[in-house]
């Protein structure tokens, strides 16, 4: 049985994003402001779904090739 240590995080905060995609914070917001990167508000806290941080750097990826 798996404890609650070993299970990745489904959702990040933005400093975590940061560091998670190699892109800036204002690049983070400018993406959502722009609707390519979806954010998650809980409570007064921001939060990104890594499976959109992925969709979101396989987008870049895809493009870039």
């Amino acid at each position: 049985m798996q404890s609650l240590l070993d299970i990745s995080p489904r959702l990040i905060n933005i400093h975590q994003a940061v560091a998670y995609s190699g892109e800036s914070r204002a690049t983070l917001y400018k993406e959502w402001k722009m609707g390519n990167l979806k954010f998650v508000k809980m409570g007064g806290s921001t939060r990104i779904e890594i499976d959109e941080l992925d969709r979101y750097i396989d987008a870049k990826i895809a493009v870039a090739a």
